[in-house]
């Protein structure tokens, strides 16, 4: 642990920077060994028992001779065949046996007697001699005490700064803006290079750890926190803990329902096929065409009947009678159908399109009535082309288009409608 002397803070041993104050750990901190636990104390061998030594033993002791366990020399490890005594070599000194004193009237004092050699051993050889040391060699240093050094201390250079990886990434750390370095949610600075953690961004958590921490993990409370009330038991938390414990339990239970039941998990699949098809016609729809199967009108012109408004042809059209102030142009389909759109091919066509457009009268005010009570009005411009216009008609059988006005020269003689197409689109 590092203390700064500025403000007392406490960092960890790897901090660059105080994260309370932002100065230079290796200028104003004190690095705080943390007190270890005292050793245990050590175990107290028993002390061996006293040899109990016999007679013999005794004897041997008071007269002065003990048995010591010599190692086996080379001459005890040899063979049993003797080997040949060298010749050059001299014999060892003996020790001169101690004088003993005889009668004067008894024999000549005797040569002095061989040393008795005592069984186990060895005689005595001459003196060893130390082994000189080795020579010096001239490029060898001599050996010298060692002495005191004081430790350096480098100091950053101002303008240069090391490029490294940060170390750590915590969900809650906030990440440094110059290195990337995490530093805890309680730092002011960065404990790597000394920045302001002013801007820091925090490390966000996945998005299903912030939903299992909110439904089931403890909250944590600020130091000093006391809940807002007086009295028995926290009723409130308890009933949202009780209902976030319900609804876990509904999904789990409904996950291993889609798994095992195949008929639930059919009805659930076509549930979420029918709302999602919804929203793909609403946000980005297709459209296909769909054809009448029948039509009739209240009045028509010899060779311009009803059926040739819808057999996608553009060089055939339907007439009304020009005395039919009111013509209505009646479309049948198969079975309910639920129509988007209604586009309308205006005036006649043939064999001179643009002589025989501006011959006829073109609708101009329309108004839609639909079997299930479904009415549009519309208004079509003085164009050759098909006019496309949304309608909102679900599960429709039959279609009334009643022609309300029409487009025609001022002063010109009273004469026939006409309508070359009708088409109808559904979404899909």
């Amino acid at each position: 642990m590092i203390v700064c002397k500025q403000c007392g803070h406490h960092n960890e041993d790897n901090d660059t920077f105080c994260g309370s104050c932002g100065k230079f750990l290796e200028w104003t901190g004190e690095r705080v060994a943390v007190a270890e636990p005292e050793p245990p104390p050590p175990v107290v061998e028993p002390e061996p028992e006293p040899v109990h030594h016999g007679l013999i033993d005794r004897v041997k002791q008071a007269v002065g001779i003990e048995e010591t366990a010599t190692a086996p020399t080379a001459a005890d490890r040899a063979p049993t065949t003797p080997a040949p005594a060298p010749t050059a070599a001299p014999a060892a000194p003996r020790a001169a046996a101690p004088l003993r004193s005889v009668p004067v009237s008894s024999a000549p004092a005797a040569a002095t007697a061989p040393e008795p050699v005592l069984a186990g051993v060895a005689a005595p050889g001459p003196p060893s001699v130390a082994p000189a040391p080795p020579p010096v060699s001239a490029d060898e240093p001599l050996s010298r005490r060692p002495t005191s050094v004081a430790p350096t201390i480098t100091r950053p250079r101002p303008g240069l700064r090391r490029v490294e990886q940060p170390t750590r990434r915590h969900a809650g750390d906030l990440i440094c803006g110059q290195c990337g370095e995490g530093n805890d949610p309680t730092r002011h600075f960065c404990r790597r290079c000394g920045s302001e953690l002013a801007e820091a961004v925090a490390v966000q958590q996945p998005w299903y750890r912030r939903i299992l921490n909110r439904l089931f993990g403890d909250r944590t409370r600020e130091a000093g926190w006391r809940p807002n009330r007086v009295g028995g038991p926290n009723v409130t938390g308890m009933f949202m803990r009780v209902v976030r414990l319900a609804i876990a339990a509904v999904l789990v239970i409904g996950v291993l329902a889609f798994l095992l039941i195949p008929p639930f998990r059919n009805a659930v699949v076509n549930k979420v096929t029918a709302g999602v098809t919804a929203i793909r016609k609403i946000v980005h729809p297709n459209f296909d065409p769909i054809h009448p199967v029948g039509a009739n009108a209240t009045t028509s012109t010899p060779g311009h009947l009803p059926p040739l408004a819808i057999d996608t042809f553009a060089n055939t059209y339907w007439a009304a009678s020009a005395n039919d102030k009111a013509p209505v142009l009646i479309l049948r389909f198969s079975g309910p159908v639920d129509l988007a759109e209604i586009g309308v091919t205006s005036g006649a066509s043939g064999t001179a399109p643009q002589d025989q457009f501006v011959a006829q009268p073109r609708p101009h005010q329309v108004h839609l009535v639909f079997s299930n009570g479904y009415t549009a009005d519309l208004a079509l411009s003085d164009i050759k082309t098909a006019q496309f216009n949304p309608i909102d008609a679900q599960q429709v059988t039959s279609v009334e288009i009643h022609v309300l006005s029409t487009w025609a020269p001022a002063g010109a003689a009273p004469s026939s409608v006409a309508i070359a197409e009708v088409e109808f689109r559904t979404k899909d």
